[in-house]
């Protein structure tokens, strides 16, 4: 296991991770950050099975990636048999595990209550629940970004590979943004961060 895992949770935590992971054979990696997600679990024939975890300054968002990707190691370890991988199973599962940690001994009181209802019925990604989102981002490092949501409609933004942008309408969950060098449109996540130009 990447010995960097526990220093990037919660120290109240650590203990309770710990005894979770056990003497599962299991390798867990910390890894630089990825646009396209902050977590994942793979099977490989003849490897163990590997969990990797974005590193992240916001050890509430590192604490509840983990549990995410541990949800899939336990459904994988208890049920051979194929699950859908955000199905019933691995919901109940993840819900399971993330009950013990829903207290004050170990998320900040503004995250709770979103959480708790987030729990509720856990989705694919926390970025799918804005008033989750909204609590996590109190407690990430200060940054200059602003989320695409925060932005007024028509503000032109860069992404970080330099493309620039204008906001456009909301479509159901996402925006609709327009690049303006091939006037192609793209659908924005609220919660993706932007530099505002």
């Amino acid at each position: 296991m990447n010995l960097d895992f526990y220093s990037f949770l919660p120290v109240a935590a650590q203990e309770k991770c710990a005894s979770l992971i056990g003497d599962n054979n299991v390798q867990i990696k910390v890894v630089r950050q990825r646009k396209t997600k902050h977590g994942d679990f793979r099977v490989q024939r003849g490897k163990p099975v590997t969990i990797t975890l974005n590193a992240m300054e916001n050890p509430y968002r590192f604490l509840l990636t983990f549990l995410h990707e541990w949800a899939h190691y336990v459904v994988f370890s208890n049920y051979r048999k194929r699950q859908k991988p955000h199905g019933k199973t691995w919901q109940n599962t993840f819900q399971k595990l993330v009950a013990p940690f829903l207290t004050a001994d170990f998320f900040p009181e503004p995250m709770l209550k979103p959480l708790q209802k987030h729990m509720q019925k856990p989705k694919a990604t926390f970025s799918a629940d804005a008033s989750l989102m909204l609590a996590l981002r109190q407690f990430d490092p200060p940054n200059i970004k602003k989320c695409i949501f925060e932005l007024e409609q028509g503000t032109l933004f860069r992404v970080s590979d330099g493309r620039i942008f204008y906001k456009g309408t909301k479509r159901r969950t996402r925006f609709v943004c327009t690049c303006t060098q091939t006037k192609r449109k793209y659908l924005f996540p609220p919660f993706v961060e932007v530099n505002e130009v």
